[in-house]
């Protein structure tokens, strides 16, 4: 099982990168060393250099304010980074951060990139500082293990945003397809709006499973309100028709414009075995004909008013 960041304390981490005390007390060292001139001037670089070069720049950044604030929350971070102190605080402080980068949807990619740039921006600063050979292979490696913990610490905030996002979707296809038993025995699909792949992945399954629930024996599908159907869409529409009849269920597609029977004829699919009408009424009276043949057109044929009254009772 995936275990949230959240619920990892600051110690749970240190372990699990494997940043020891001896490496925290390295990056306490390196900062000094730096200074806070050398933090100002990679941070600059990186704003001023690289990231205007990058797609996403004016998407997130829309004026010289916005860059200026977010150059100061760098140098301040950086600073922090270079403390030797990671506590729950600062832990807490980069979830954070990374809520923010997830509520604004900033990509997955942008954001490596960024954390790979700087990385790369501080080892050169490293490699022409003064801390020494003997000190700079051990400083690296403090530096890259607190930088990818701080770049987990990021990425799952916005890979959690974008599973919920994911589950929300799912959970909005799911009200916009409404298998509904209106009639012992006939199942109703009204669709609206746009229908794409995943939607029609989605419509076979939940029609599919219905089917096998109420063992019904019509399946209307109206689609007077689906906004475009294409050769695609149509061949998939036909593709639901069949898998129902596969269930020993009788399916209608209602709903069916001048645009759409061009666009059926045009993929010359064998609309014989696909039974349509042009308005719901049409396909309701024939699915009721189905499940009673002594019913037409909404009125019984041949029971009187008692098996009228009976029909009105279920």
């Amino acid at each position: 099982m995936s275990q949230s960041v959240s619920s990892l304390d600051s110690q749970s981490l240190l372990v699990r990168f494997d940043i020891a005390a001896d490496d925290l007390s390295l990056l306490q060292k390196c900062g000094e060393t730096l200074g806070q001139g050398t933090i100002d001037r990679v941070v600059d670089r990186f704003y001023d250099e690289w990231l205007p070069q990058q797609p996403e720049f004016k998407v997130f950044f829309g004026s010289q304010d916005t860059v200026d604030r977010v150059k100061r929350l760098q140098k301040a971070y950086w600073a922090g980074f270079f403390s030797g102190v990671v506590d729950q605080r600062y832990v807490d402080y980069r979830i954070r951060i990374g809520e923010i980068h997830a509520q604004r949807d900033l990509p997955s990619l942008i954001y490596f990139a960024a954390a790979l740039r700087f990385q790369l921006l501080f080892l050169e600063e490293l490699q022409t500082s003064r801390l020494g050979k003997d000190r700079l292979l051990p400083t690296t490696r403090a530096f890259t293990k607190l930088l990818a913990l701080d770049t987990y610490l990021i990425s799952d905030q916005l890979m959690l945003f974008q599973r919920r996002a994911a589950e929300s979707g799912k959970a909005m296809l799911a009200l916009s397809t409404p298998v509904t038993s209106i009639w012992d025995g006939i199942l109703l699909l009204p669709l609206v709006g746009i229908v794409d792949s995943q939607r029609i992945q989605d419509i076979m399954e939940k029609v599919l499973s219905r089917i096998s629930e109420s063992q019904s024996r019509v399946f209307v599908m109206d689609i007077s309100g689906v906004v475009t159907v294409d050769t695609g869409v149509a061949n998939n529409f036909i593709r639901i028709t069949q898998a129902t009849r596969l269930m020993g269920c009788e399916s209608i597609i209602s709903g069916i414009s001048p645009h759409v029977a061009r666009t059926l004829v045009e993929l010359g699919a064998n609309v014989g075995e696909v039974r349509t009408t042009a308005t719901l009424r049409d396909a309701l009276q024939l699915a009721l004909a189905a499940i009673k043949p002594a019913l037409r057109d909404g009125r019984p044929a041949a029971e009187g008013h008692e098996g009228h009254a009976d029909v009105m009772q279920r």
